[in-house]
């Protein structure tokens, strides 16, 4: 086991801050991407590391309704590829998970709540947790599991809420913001304050949540981003309400604070105010 360190989906929205975020740890980072192999299926052929972050994920919910089986391909298959490199090498493993709670008996959530997916993509992720602790408990393959709620921050995927957005409220064509519903709410947290947890876990085992805490309504985040665009567009619903919405939640960020000393420094406002400036710069990308 060495003191290197591996980053799976090293080029996507999460894995491009957290490598930059281990830059100034002094450890040598190995940047896995699918440009060097599908992680389902390659064999990894790094030396020296002594942890891997798992961050190769499909990510995009309604998509894993359209067409599930790729979500299982990566998700679960990946997850077994990686840990039978930490496996073989005896490095630890950050495992990143979420929408696992299901529709949340109480707020704000902790790690014992009970799990349910109501999703393809949740329940890739329920089998990556279960598929972690048999490797730990029967490899010794040490697994700190990371469930972060609704992140968001510069170069994230247009797709998502916040960036989705963000695009309406700077395009100059559009006089209002549209989102499929106006009732849910969400616990955001900034990929900045992320990354920094992240670090923390090298070589622990556990599970934690990652969030603000607190929840906020799509009305609040459309005042918050009007405010940073520099506009006041109103916000409408298109009726494209989802029977299995979960209305609220919230997460409880205790087990991280005291295990780790962390909790989040960027407010909302603050970073929207980063991913607004982003996106008048390089709007393709967030």
């Amino acid at each position: 086991m060495g003191n290197d360190v591996l980053v799976t989906g090293a080029n996507g929205f999460l894995g491009r801050h957290l490598v930059s975020a281990l830059s100034g740890t002094g450890r040598r980072v190995h940047a896995h991407s699918i440009a060097d192999g599908d992680v389902a299926r390659c064999e990894l052929r790094y030396e020296g590391v002594g942890h891997v972050f798992h961050l190769a994920a499909r990510v995009f919910v309604p998509e894993s309704w359209r067409d599930p089986l790729p979500f299982y391909e990566t998700n679960v298959l990946g997850t077994v590829n990686v840990l039978e490199f930490c496996r073989r090498t005896k490095a630890s493993i950050t495992f990143l998970s979420s929408y696992v709670y299901g529709r949340p008996r109480r707020l704000p959530v902790g790690e014992d709540h009970p799990l349910e997916a109501f999703n393809p993509y949740a329940q890739t992720k329920l089998f990556g947790e279960q598929i972690c602790r048999f490797y730990e408990s029967s490899f010794g393959v040490a697994a700190a599991i990371v469930r972060p709620f609704n992140l968001y921050g510069e170069g994230q995927d247009p797709r998502f809420l916040i960036p989705l957005l963000v695009r309406q409220a700077l395009d100059p064509a559009l006089d209002a913001i549209t989102v499929a519903d106006l009732r849910p709410r969400r616990d955001h947290l900034y990929v900045g304050d992320f990354v920094k947890l992240l670090v923390r876990t090298i070589g622990r085992s556990g599970t934690y949540n990652a969030g603000s805490g607190v929840s906020h309504s799509i009305e609040e985040l459309v005042a918050v981003i009007n405010r940073a665009a520099g506009v006041a567009k109103p916000v409408r619903a298109d009726g494209q309400e989802r029977p299995t919405e979960i209305l609220d939640v919230a997460a409880d960020i205790g087990k991280a604070r005291r295990e780790f000393g962390w909790a989040p420094e960027t407010g909302l406002a603050e970073g929207i105010g980063r991913v607004v400036e982003a996106m008048r710069e390089r709007p393709a990308h967030g």
